[in-house]
């Protein structure tokens, strides 16, 4: 009887002196903070923040420079003007700016000159999130959609940009929604970003989920990597920007059907995971 009081108050003081250091780290946090919007102008990108570390604005700017040019080497990214990143703390002011209502998401594009991100999670005073990866997956979208105005804009003769634009985003939301696949939209950052892990690609492949499948569900931040890596192993790098331009259409790009795409992909996850 002795013995269990002793090991409950072992356990008690532990969880308390947890609570304490989170806390503490907490407050600290909150008085460390920037508190006011502040700006970094570095080559390609403007990184507004405001309720995060300074360091930590510094870091995902960094970061972003750092897979400027490789990106879009990689998927032959025509001319891109300076992108605006937008940081910040916590859901409720990210989903306010974005205007997406009981969002839970870390980030989203707005167009290939802007995107936002979400910092905080509940936990970051004692183990902070890191946005480096993030903020890369993101920018990839801000890519994804640059190459595809500009595509379309090169196959445009003697048209206004304001109605082309006009136009575009129209057409856009359109067939994005009908062809694009968005499990390729995803996976492709998520490659770009180097965002994957053992264990989450075994967890979702457990049930072996198609492309298809994979349009709607979560999964895909667990095993878009691995898509993407199968197919530049198996295609090589310079097929995905024609696979962009294609709005993902496997026979047009590297002559095989979604089917059997998906098969071999299947399998060599199987092998390497």
């Amino acid at each position: 009887m002795k013995k269990s009081i002793k090991i409950t108050k072992i356990i008690l003081i532990s969880f308390g002196c947890l609570a304490i250091l989170f806390f503490t780290s907490l407050t600290i946090r909150k008085l460390s903070v920037v508190s006011d919007t502040k700006k970094i102008n570095s080559t390609n990108f403007v990184v507004n923040y405001s309720g995060i570390l300074e360091s930590e604005a510094e870091a995902i700017s960094k970061a972003l420079e750092l897979n400027y040019d490789r990106i879009r080497t990689e998927l032959k990214d025509p001319k891109h003007e300076k992108i605006s990143v937008f940081i910040y703390p916590n859901q409720n002011d990210f989903n306010k700016a974005t205007g997406l209502i009981n969002s839970k998401a870390s980030g989203t594009s707005r167009g290939p000159l802007a995107f936002y991100l979400k910092y905080e999670t509940w936990y970051n005073s004692i183990l902070p999130q890191k946005m480096e990866k993030v903020a890369v997956h993101e920018f990839t979208h801000c890519v994804q959609l640059n190459i595809l105005i500009q595509d379309a804009l090169s196959k445009t003769e003697n048209e206004k940009i304001a109605d082309f634009d006009k136009k575009f985003e129209k057409e856009f939301e359109k067939e994005f929604e009908k062809n694009y696949p968005q499990w390729f939209w995803e996976a492709i950052c998520d490659y770009e970003a180097g965002i994957v892990n053992n264990s989450s690609v075994n967890n979702g492949m457990k049930n072996k989920p198609t492309l298809k499948e994979l349009n709607n569900s979560n999964q895909i931040y667990n095993v878009g990597y691995t898509i993407i890596e199968y197919f530049v192993s198996k295609y090589g790098k310079e097929k995905l920007s024609e696979f962009i331009k294609s709005y993902g259409n496997f026979e047009k790009t590297i002559g095989v059907s979604e089917k059997e795409f998906e098969t071999k992909w299947q399998k060599f996850v199987e092998e390497k995971y």
